[in-house]
């Protein structure tokens, strides 16, 4: 269990928000133009087309990530694209990663029994960004 990892050892937070970010990114796709000709997955793409990076789905890639689809917080070289990449990099990385820290260890040190009420969450019904509508949890 991935919370309690967390929980016994605190000192993974920085390892477990990358983890997050990785496995649920809050902005699943943005758009962007190609800078040069490229092929990618047998399609060719011409510098200046349109196209549109599915960033959640790098981030589940299994040439880049072994065993994707897993949450692991003690995963090594994570080097998700939550935040986009390149010229295109949120400013505001750094400190959306220390909310989610701080975020996480002041709830897990106020909540130490916080458990998941139901294996279900419900989610907003977005396919640009990927946020929680309600989180039902007993503690």
């Amino acid at each position: 269990d991935q919370l309690e990892k967390l929980r016994d050892n605190p000192n993974l937070i920085n390892s477990a928000v990358e983890e997050l970010l990785r496995y649920d990114s809050p902005v699943q796709r943005s758009w962007g133009v190609a800078l040069v000709d490229m092929e990618i997955g047998g399609k060719r793409i011409r510098a200046g087309e349109l196209v549109l990076k599915m960033l959640g789905a790098a981030n589940r890639d299994p040439e880049q990530f072994p065993d994707p689809d897993t949450l692991d917080i003690e995963r090594g070289d994570n080097r998700h694209i939550a935040f986009g990449y390149g010229f295109h990099f949120c400013l505001g990385a750094p400190l959306a990663r220390i909310e989610g820290q701080i975020a996480i260890n002041t709830l897990l040190r106020r909540l130490p029994n916080i458990r998941l009420a139901a294996s279900d969450v419900e989610w907003h019904p977005n396919i640009a960004f990927r946020g929680l509508k309600s989180l039902p949890v007993t503690f």
